[in-house]
């Protein structure tokens, strides 16, 4: 938690940390399990070598974009979220700004424990999609700004 902990304000604390689900890389997975496929292909080996070889790589750059670096941190005064390994975007929120906070889950999603969290100011609404254990997230958020009033 390097960029959070270096960007913290005197007083300010982290309180919990939201992780993406793995649900996420379900693409890159299928990819790489596709690439074995393409090994029974009887054409010249090396040609086959190459090609699974360019499929798991794409599969992995794939995985690393969506990941990306994310970090969906709540502290005792802002809803911070990072993205980016090599650039950065960081957007923080601060708490008593908020003034709604919603959970989606679709039925997958309810099975697998995953969903999108809306926080709403005045003027935006935020998504934080794909989100393990949503309600624990929302929970969080509700927590910190109960503790500011």
């Amino acid at each position: 938690m390097g960029y959070i902990q270096n960007h913290l304000i005197s007083g300010e604390t982290v309180v919990y940390e939201a992780k993406l689900h793995s649900i996420v890389y379900i693409g890159p997975i299928l990819l790489s399990l596709c690439a074995f496929g393409v090994a029974f292909i009887p054409v010249d080996p090396t040609a086959i070598v190459c090609v699974v070889l360019g499929i798991w790589i794409f599969a992995f750059a794939w995985a690393i974009s969506i990941y990306g670096g994310r970090q969906y941190v709540v502290t005792t005064h802002r809803l911070i979220f990072k993205r980016g390994i090599i650039m950065r975007r960081s957007f923080e929120l601060l708490l008593r700004k908020c003034e709604g906070v919603q959970v989606e889950q679709s039925i997958l999603g309810r099975i697998l424990g995953y969903g999108s969290v809306l926080v709403t100011t005045g003027e935006a609404t935020n998504r934080y999609k794909h989100i393990r254990d949503p309600f624990t997230f929302s929970t969080k958020i509700h927590e910190q700004i109960n503790n500011l009033g």
